[in-house]
């Protein structure tokens, strides 16, 4: 995350810069090959993987507005930005793909988006696109 005043983001206590992870395997050292795995998967809990370095930017910048952002109904995505709106305190609305599903109970995904206070808008595909 460059570019970006990281101090509005303090209360998410990210673990940056991600740790570096050696595979050792004789094949690779063999050719002199190192591989070093970058596990942004350790970087926050409920922000997993690349969805910090994607909400980052954005969210360091919300100064308290409402996050609105987009998602089908299994999104990681999503389901990260209810997390970072109910630690940072900001209001989240999720824009859903799938029309069908307004009227559905919420699959896990989308409870755990509710759970964490996130207000679901749920559009047909046509114009979610």
């Amino acid at each position: 995350m460059t570019g970006t005043d990281t101090r509005e983001l303090a209360p998410l206590r990210p673990r940056l810069p991600s740790p570096l992870h050696e595979v050792a395997d004789a094949r690779f050292e063999r050719h002199g090959v190192r591989l070093l795995l970058k596990r942004d998967d350790l970087i926050h809990p409920e922000l997993v993987g690349n969805k910090w370095r994607k909400l980052a930017p954005n969210l360091a910048t919300a100064g308290g507005r409402t996050v609105v952002t987009f998602g089908g109904a299994y999104s990681n995505h999503l389901r990260a930005a209810a997390a970072a709106g109910r630690l940072l305190g900001l209001p989240t609305v999720g824009v859903v793909r799938g029309q069908e599903l307004a009227g559905a109970p919420l699959n896990p995904s989308l409870a755990r988006c509710a759970a964490d206070g996130m207000r679901l808008h749920f559009v047909d595909r046509s114009t979610y696109r």
